[in-house]
């Protein structure tokens, strides 16, 4: 990553794209701070790497991100959050599960892109969003979750209009991985369930893709994206076990 970044924090990092990022960043010598709700999780990441710093906080929790933003002076913020959504019909669902996802990813990316905004983040830094796929083509056993991510996704575009129009010299980027991420128990569980209802063998429904795509690949292409010198054109992205493509 050719970009130097001093201090970073990954929201939702002890699992799955978010434990994969921070672990890239502390090798890249970045000051990286994960926040995630599991301190089990959390102890298992800092042995692996105990450069990180972790905290066991809910990023939902009114006031957090100002707090956050506030102690840390962050240039990166990465936000992986995701509730794992109930994969049934929605007409099984009740309005709690339905509503699940916005009550946990729109609610943390409003509250910490508007941190962001009105802190303000340290000129220059860059605040990345991960929303998903399903953003992009519906899901239609997980709920609300769909459109809650699309929320999440313009929540971005957002942000970059008010950074822009305020001249904070801020740069938020949203990503979408396009494929379901194998390696992550969200993507399993969609797989299972989506596998299930057309009848088909798990094996063969993840065959559906040519290249697989895993937690280690999206974080490989975001420390790609960012280490970039040049200003990068686009704000969103997608990424597949191919690669990455800016979206227009």
């Amino acid at each position: 990553m050719e970009r130097n970044f001093e201090t970073a924090l990954v929201v939702g990092g002890s699992r799955g794209i978010g434990r994969e990022i921070a672990l890239r960043l502390a090798a890249n010598d970045v000051e990286t701070h994960v926040i995630a709700r599991s301190p089990d999780d959390l102890k298992s990441l800092q042995k692996q790497d105990d450069r990180l710093r972790v905290m066991a906080r809910d990023a939902t929790h009114d006031g957090l991100a100002e707090d956050l933003f506030g102690a840390l002076h962050p240039d990166l913020v990465v936000l992986c959050v995701g509730a794992t959504p109930r994969m049934i019909p929605f007409q099984r669902q009740s309005w709690a599960d339905f509503s699940m996802a916005w009550n946990a990813d729109v609610k943390t990316a409003h509250s910490f892109m508007s941190a962001a905004l009105t802190q303000p983040m340290t000129r220059g830094g860059t605040f990345v969003s991960f929303s998903s796929g399903a953003a992009l083509s519906g899901s239609r056993l997980s709920g609300g979750y769909a459109g809650a991510k699309r929320m999440q996704h313009f929540l971005t575009e957002y942000a970059q209009r008010e950074a822009d129009d305020l001249d904070l010299g801020l740069r938020f980027l949203s990503v979408i991985p396009k494929q379901l991420v194998q390696d992550t128990e969200k993507g399993h569980d969609a797989a299972t369930a989506y596998a299930a209802a057309v009848g088909k063998p798990l094996d063969q429904f993840w065959a559906q893709w040519d290249t697989p795509l895993t937690a280690a690949d999206v974080a490989g292409h975001l420390m790609a994206l960012l280490g970039q010198r040049d200003p990068l054109a686009a704000h969103s992205f997608t990424i597949t076990g191919a690669g990455v493509s800016a979206m227009t």
